[in-house]
């Protein structure tokens, strides 16, 4: 038996008061390790998410696009009647962005704290114009020499292929290239991981 200040304590309720402590001790124990085992999947399945469905649609994410409206001028002459012109204004979008994300590959090392993804090259997604902003004025007539609407999307086409080459001159693809590379960055950045990103 104990002596605590004069009371007699039975050993039995000592050992029982001790086997009651280290319960609580070993459940507190048992549950942080348990919430911290349940944070820590929590957070792998969050990252795989990232891997599962927004890189998977990087290729929405990474466009650039570059919008344009313009006027052109059609002219023919004939020696008989004289010339025939008309205005043709349209609007367009070029897009460009990673056209197979299947390619993207995404190599995590949870330990060292860094994630290696290989993405490949942006490219032209889209170039296009919208039909419904397509307006023809025909400023002059020669019934001679006339200025079909066949000739006239001719000309709208030769203009949006123009367009596509001088964006890519300028280095449009290079700036969805550092687009994409940036958006993978910030996708990894809440998870506390360095982010190496190299080119196919």
């Amino acid at each position: 038996m104990a002596k605590v200040r004069g009371f007699v304590i039975p050993k039995r309720r000592v050992v029982l008061f001790f086997v009651v402590l280290a319960l609580i001790i070993g459940s507190g124990v048992w549950y942080s390790v348990d919430s911290f085992r349940r944070a820590e999947q929590r957070r792998r399945e969050a990252f795989d998410n990232v891997t599962a469905t927004a890189l998977l649609r990087i290729a929405e994410f990474a466009v650039l696009e570059y919008v344009y409206t313009d006027v052109v001028e059609l002219s023919r002459s004939f020696p008989i009647g004289g010339a025939s012109s008309s205005l043709v204004r349209f609007s367009g979008v070029v897009k460009a962005g990673i056209a197979d994300v299947e390619r993207i590959v995404v190599t995590p090392d949870p330990e060292a704290g860094r994630v290696r993804v290989v993405l490949p090259r942006a490219e032209i997604l889209e170039n296009t114009v919208d039909v419904s902003t397509v307006k023809f004025w025909d400023l002059k007539k020669n019934i001679f020499v006339p200025i079909s609407t066949e000739l006239k999307i001719q000309e709208v086409t030769l203009f949006k292929d123009r367009v596509q080459q001088e964006l890519m001159d300028s280095g449009f693809l290079a700036d969805a290239d550092t687009r994409a590379r940036d958006l993978v960055a910030s996708l990894y950045a809440g998870f506390g991981m360095d982010v190496a990103v190299e080119w196919e």
